[in-house]
């Protein structure tokens, strides 16, 4: 497993690390989705720095991209980072969020403190 999720009092902290795959990133968002706390989620936190390959391809952003549609439509509230600066990974993002499949705040963030203090502002 190339994830960890670590739940917080009002969010969620996945760090990411060695080579991710497809099915692990899918994986992920399910754990988060069918925990009984995702309703009650104000922000995710999703650190991509320890990656070390990102298995990526337009289907797969675009099944997770719909994924988020019912998800965010049952928790609207939800703050989105990203911690990330490999070029294939901020390209990935820019492509899910190019496809419009949610409006909640997406940001991305060189430093975890970065981040950090956005969900929380």
């Amino acid at each position: 497993m190339a994830y960890r999720l670590t739940w917080e009092p009002s969010g969620v902290y996945r760090a990411y690390f060695g080579d991710v795959s497809i099915a692990e990133r899918l994986a992920s968002f399910n754990a988060i989705l069918g925990d009984p706390r995702f309703d009650e989620l104000r922000y995710t936190i999703t650190d991509y720095l320890a990656v070390r390959a990102y298995e990526i391809t337009p289907d797969a952003t675009a099944e997770i991209g719909a994924m988020h549609i019912g998800a965010l439509a049952t928790n609207p509230r939800i703050r989105i980072a990203a911690v990330a600066v490999r070029p294939d990974v901020l390209g990935a993002i820019a492509d899910l969020q190019a496809q419009r499949f949610f409006t909640q705040p997406y940001r991305v963030f060189a430093t975890v403190e970065e981040a950090r203090r956005w969900v929380h502002s």
